[in-house]
C-alpha cells in the first residue's frame, strides 16, 4: 500500500472513526495499514467483542470511546469518518457536522480519478457490474466497489496507478459527500426511500452528488429523459463534460442504439460499436440504457470496441432482474425481486407483455402507485396476486376502473399461498412474474431474501406435484 495519500490528507489532523462495525473497522485497518503509528479515536455507542477486533488489545495509538459517552470522543476531531450506521442526526454540534465524511467520501478525496462512479434509482448493480465484467474481459485492471456489498478501502491493496474503480454508489453512500468521481453515471431517478429521508428533493440531491462536485475534465454520463435529472442538471452549476444517453436533439456528445450498433456521436465524430444492442443477453428497453451507460464509459476508457461487443453478448446479468426460474407445468417464472418501485415493474411487464400472472406488493412506504395501476389496468396480465399492505392499497386504488375489474384478483395471507395461487392460476404457456413494485421488509430482510423464497416455493410446489 502507497501511504502518500493517507499522510497528505490527514497532515495535521485529528482523526476519529466514528462506528465501528464493518465499514469502521475496514477504516480502521486501511488507516493503519498506511500509517501504523498515526494518532486515532474510534467512537461506538456498543461495545466491541474483544475476540471480535483483537486490534484493540494491541493498538497503543488510538484512544476507545464505547458506550453511552460515546460521542465526547469525537469532539476535538478534524475529521470524522462515520460509517452508514450512524445516523447524522446524533452529531448535534453544526461545526462537527461539517468535519464529517463517510468511508466513500474518503475514498474519493485519495483516488476519485481512478472511480468511475455508478448510481441510479434502479439499474446501478446491473450497469456496475456490467462495466467491471467489459474491463476485465478486456485485461484492464479494474475492481468493483460499494453498494454492491464490497467497502472499497478493502480494496486500496489490490489497486495500481492503472486500476480503475467501478463504484456502485447508493444515495445513502453519496448523501454528504463534497467530491465527485471522475467519471460518473446518473441512470435515473424515481420515488424511493421516502422513508428515510426528508423530502423526495432530499433523496434527489443526494444522487446529484454523485456530480455535483466534479471538475473541468471530468465526464457525466446521464439520462436526459429522465425529467428530474434534466431539471436538476439545468439548476446546478456543473462543471464536467455531458454524455447524454440517447438520440437527444442538438446535444454535443450522445449515446444511442440505431439498427443493433450503439452509436457515439462524440462532438461531431460518430463511431459505432457494431451489434452491440442485437448479441446482449439482458433483457428490456430498461437494459439498453444500462448497456449504452457501460459500455459509453469503457470506450471512453479506451476500451476497444470489438472487445466491448464481445464483453456483453457474454454477461447473464444479476440475479433478481427478470431472472428466469425455470418452466414448471408450462410456466414460465420470472424473479423480478429487485422491482421495489412502480417504473421498474412497468418495465418488466413491457418487457414481457404477455405476462399472465403478476405477483405484486408488500411493505408500503407511501410511493404512488397510480401510473401502474393505470398501466395494469390496459395490460394483458389476468391474475393479479395482491401481497401485504402495499398490495392491498394497489388494489383500494384500482378496484374501479375497468380494466382492473375484468381481472382476476387475489389476496394470499402468506407468501407460500401467493405461490401456489399463481401455480394453480397461470395457464399453460403463460408468464408468471414476480416483480412486487414494493419493498419486501414486512416478510423479507431484504430483496435477494424475497427472490430466493420465490425461487424455492416454486420448485417446492412444483416437486410436491409429481
Amino acid at each position: 500500500m502507497n501511504p502518500q495519500p493517507f499522510q497528505e490528507f490527514f497532515h495535521n489532523k485529528r482523526v476519529a472513526v466514528l462506528g465501528f462495525a464493518r465499514e469502521g473497522q475496514s477504516t480502521f485497518r486501511a488507516i493503519r495499514k498506511a500509517l501504523p503509528e498515526f494518532p486515532l479515536v474510534v467512537c461506538d455507542r456498543q461495545v466491541p467483542g474483544r475476540e471480535a477486533f483483537p486490534e484493540r488489545e494491541k493498538d497503543q495509538q488510538t484512544k476507545w470511546y464505547f458506550g453511552e459517552h460515546y460521542l465526547e470522543g469525537i469532539q476535538d476531531a478534524d475529521i470524522i469518518i462515520k460509517s452508514p450506521g450512524i445516523p447524522f442526526r446524533v452529531i448535534e454540534n453544526e461545526e462537527l457536522r461539517d468535519r464529517v465524511v463517510s468511508q466513500t467520501g474518503l475514498f474519493l478525496q485519495l483516488f476519485r480519478h481512478q472511480v468511475v462512479g455508478i448510481t441510479g434509482t434502479k439499474g446501478k448493480s446491473t450497469t456496475s457490474s456490467l462495466l467491471f465484467h467489459i474491463l476485465r474481459t478486456a485485461g484492464r485492471s479494474a475492481l468493483l466497489a460499494g453498494n454492491i456489498g464490497i467497502p472499497p478501502l478493502d480494496l486500496i491493496d489490490e489497486m495500481t496507478e492503472e486500476t480503475v474503480v467501478v463504484f456502485e454508489m447508493s444515495s445513502h453512500q453519496l448523501e454528504h459527500l463534497r467530491v465527485s468521481p471522475h467519471i460518473a453515471i446518473l441512470l435515473n431517478i424515481f420515488e424511493e426511500h421516502l422513508d428515510h429521508y426528508a423530502s423526495y428533493r432530499d433523496y434527489q440531491m443526494a444522487k446529484m452528488n454523485i456530480v455535483r462536485w466534479q471538475q473541468t475534465g471530468d465526464i457525466f454520463i446521464y439520462n436526459p429523459f429522465n425529467e428530474l435529472i434534466s431539471g436538476l442538471v439545468e439548476e446546478l452549476e456543473i462543471a464536467s463534460d455531458f454524455y447524454l444517453l440517447g438520440n437527444a436533439p442538438g446535444s454535443r456528445n450522445l449515446i444511442f442504439c440505431d439498427k443493433g450498433s450503439l452509436v457515439l456521436s462524440l462532438a461531431g465524430r460518430e463511431s459505432r460499436i457494431r451489434d452491440i444492442c442485437r448479441v446482449r443477453k439482458l433483457p428490456g428497453n430498461h437494459n439498453l440504457l444500462n448497456i449504452s451507460a457501460a459500455s459509453a464509459a469503457a470506450y471512453l476508457l479506451k476500451v476497444a470496441p470489438l472487445q466491448i461487443t464481445r464483453a456483453v453478448a457474454s454477461f447473464d446479468g444479476l440475479p433478481h432482474r427478470l431472472e428466469f426460474v425455470g418452466f414448471y407445468r408450462g410456466i414460465s417464472f420470472y424473479n423480478d425481486s429487485i422491482s421495489t418501485i412502480p417504473e421498474s415493474t412497468i418495465e418488466a411487464l413491457k418487457t414481457f407483455p404477455r405476462t399472465s400472472t403478476l405477483l405484486l406488493g408488500g411493505f408500503d412506504r407511501g410511493v404512488n402507485y397510480s401510473s401502474l395501476i393505470a398501466f395494469l389496468a390496459e395490460s394483458k396480465v389476468q391474475n393479479l396476486i395482491f401481497i401485504g399492505k402495499a398490495g392491498r392499497r394497489m388494489y383500494e386504488e384500482g378496484r374501479d376502473l375497468p380494466g382492473i375489474k375484468g381481472k382476476n384478483c387475489f389476496f394470499p395471507e402468506t407468501f407460500e399461498q401467493a405461490v401456489e395461487m399463481a401455480m394453480n392460476n397461470t395457464p399453460a404457456a403463460g408468464i408468471c412474474m414476480l416483480s412486487p413494485a414494493a419493498a419486501s421488509y414486512d416478510s423479507f430482510r431484504n430483496f435477494e431474501h424475497r427472490g430466493d423464497t420465490f425461487k424455492e416455493l416454486v420448485r417446492k410446489v412444483e416437486s410436491s406435484s409429481k
